[in-house]
């Protein structure tokens, strides 16, 4: 826009009052949400942001590029009257304005792909009409605002049609104040709130002291009014992005569950007006079962949705009303039964290790770490080599160590996750008290489901404990030279690294194990989706100890892509991991043999 003719300043004047509508839009959604719009959060934002950069994330890279777009073209029109005196803020503006189109043409690409995309999963899980006419909406306003910006920066290279390039942004600001400012605001709260939190809706103890009126307890969310503020900003804050269906591995194993479908039906009925409160006549039982706590929805989300936290406490309310079946009441039976999910015996715990000379911590209660063993390792005939490993692997490298034996409990992480917290604190107090008797400081976990429960949920118990995952402290005691392995004890093989999802998306675990196979195969493969990006197996969220009907297994997406490394093994780190690729590549008769990360290393020792 250039002179000052009538049409000019009207353009210009709307474009401030646009600009002015996105920031009041954005300050008034944070005043209701009580989110801080302070110097020290958006900062933090900004290091989040560089982060994720700097990992290279396809999706979050279109969606820097749109935010970039947005504001380089907001700046141009604010600068506008004076900008011509500016030459060089002119040329960088014109310079940037580049990448930012190239990134904004990848964006739309994948919108209209995702969009592609989710009306067959709209049309798998039956959604409806309305539901696909609001989906649709949304969806096409995100790629209008895209088309839009895109629009802008093509007319920043054509002075003669400034003037069509400032209505565009008008009309684009006005969808942003609209749509997208709460969602920012949502990001801007949420963005630093790590993937292993859980509320905690109750203290045990002090409900059993008579500090809390059990009546006055509320666990799971029965009705939609119920759901806390930064809740109901969470999933009012989905625009149908898509990322978290495309990660999800329920959705991929044709689940009855689309992170995306689930919140936006939650948006959806609270939006209307006198619809019914009751979440579960939009929502489904199998739909929240189906889900494997893997995180991948939450971690892919470029506005910060917490789908967990949601599906949570729509577990929890189910668990409280008794609607769960035979498998799911079961496992909860005998956790209160015999403190481990399988129902064995807990005396027999620790005979994997006898003959292996390994010490109990009430034989030796001076042992630096305590090496907590897992149900799973415990009981399972093929997971118990993986705690012999470890034993091997300790001794080997001189580690003082000890175990809990039949004084070790589960967790509680199954019950909790499929909500039923009463009954995981029960097992957390238990197993805090009886490591806090000991004087136990570290403690050492081979399970990452495990690993997380003690390192992240027990502190809020009063569990305070040094908690360092298997394949961290191989690749420390590797590094120490306390673990050699010589040259021709490397193992002549290739294989490929399944991150276990609770090490790598939820505790950043990922480059200790590969630093670790690194100096014990020949070559390590990687999949596709790797790292932060792995493939959930399909056991989290409870889901090993029951069955959710779906088309296909994740176990066997996941082993299908580790095929196609064309490696030996398929190298794991998580005992749950490892017994569903053993069925995994058994059922689809992929010759692939499937070992834990220990047990490669003991093998070299």
């Amino acid at each position: 826009m250039t002179g000052l003719d009538p049409g000019y300043l009207t353009v210009y004047i709307f474009s401030l009052a646009s600009v002015a509508a996105i920031i009041f839009s954005t300050f008034l959604h944070a005043r209701r949400s009580s989110v801080s719009l302070s110097p020290r959060r958006l900062l933090g934002l900004t290091k989040d942001e560089a982060r994720r950069l700097a990992a290279g994330d396809a999706v979050f890279l279109m969606h820097l590029s749109i935010a970039l777009g947005v504001g380089l073209t907001i700046a141009n029109s604010i600068l506008d009257p004076t900008i011509d005196n500016v030459p060089f803020l002119k040329t960088a503006i014109l310079i940037v304005s580049v990448p930012l189109f190239a990134g904004l043409a990848a964006a739309f690409a994948w919108r209209v792909q995702r969009f592609v995309q989710s009306k067959r999963v709209e049309a798998e899980l039956k959604t409806g009409k309305s539901f696909t006419s609001a989906s649709t909406y949304l969806q096409v306003v995100l790629m209008l605002a895209i088309a839009l910006t895109a629009s802008e920066l093509i007319l920043l290279w054509l002075p003669s049609l400034a003037l069509v390039g400032g209505v565009l942004g008008i009309i684009r600001n006005g969808l942003v104040a609209i749509y997208y400012s709460r969602p920012s605001v949502n990001l801007i709260g949420h963005f630093d709130k790590p993937l292993a939190s859980i509320k905690t809706p109750f203290s045990l103890v002090d409900v059993i002291s008579g500090k809390t009126d059990p009546s006055q307890i509320r666990v799971g969310v029965g009705k939609v009014s119920e759901f806390e503020p930064s809740q109901k900003l969470s999933y009012d804050s989905c625009v149908e992005i898509g990322a978290c269906e495309a990660a999800c591995p329920a959705t991929a194993a044709g689940r009855p569950l689309s992170p995306r479908v689930l919140v936006r039906k939650l948006s959806l009925l609270s939006e209307g007006a006198g619809a019914s409160d009751d979440p579960f006549s939009t929502v489904g039982e199998e739909e929240l079962w189906s889900c494997t706590s893997c995180g991948a929805c939450v971690a892919s989300c470029p506005v910060s949705v917490k789908h967990l936290d949601i599906i949570y406490d729509l577990r929890r309310e189910l668990v409280a009303k008794g609607k769960i079946d035979r498998e799911k009441s079961a496992m909860l039976e005998n956790l209160a039964q015999s403190h481990n999910p399988y129902g064995l015996k807990n005396a027999t715990r620790g005979e994997w290790a006898l003959g292996l000379g390994v010490d109990t911590v009430s034989s030796n209660p001076r042992a630096e770490y305590v090496y907590w063993v897992g149900c799973v390792s415990s009981f399972d005939q093929r997971a118990q080599k993986v705690a012999a490993a470890m034993a091997k692997i300790l001794k080997h490298a001189g580690v003082s160590f000890a175990i809990m034996a039949n004084e070790e409990n589960c967790t509680g992480d199954p019950a909790r996750r499929l909500g039923e917290e009463g009954r995981y604190q029960e097992l957390a107090y238990d197993n805090i008290g009886r490591l806090n008797a000991y004087g136990v400081k570290k403690i050492i976990a081979a399970c990452p489901h495990c690993f997380n429960a003690l390192k992240n949920e027990y502190p809020g118990f009063g569990g305070s404990f040094e908690v360092v995952y298997h394949t961290q402290l191989i690749s420390d005691l590797i590094s120490q030279g306390k673990i050699r392995i010589p040259k021709d004890k490397v193992q002549k093989i290739s294989v490929t690294l399944h991150d276990a999802c609770y090490a790598a998306r939820y505790n950043n675990v990922f480059d200790e194990p590969r630093k670790v196979l690194d100096a014990s195969v020949a070559e390590v493969r990687e999949m596709g989706r790797k790292k932060e990006k792995t493939f959930c197996c399909g056991a989290g969220g409870s889901n090993y100890w029951f069955k959710v009907p779906q088309q296909r297994s994740m176990a066997a997406i996941r082993t299908e892509e580790a095929a196609r490394t064309e490696a030996k093994e398929i190298a794991t780190e998580c005992p749950f991991c490892l017994s569903m690729f053993d069925d995994s590549t058994k059922a689809t008769n992929t010759e692939m043999g499937v070992r834990d990360v220990a047990e490669i290393v003991a093998e070299c020792i």
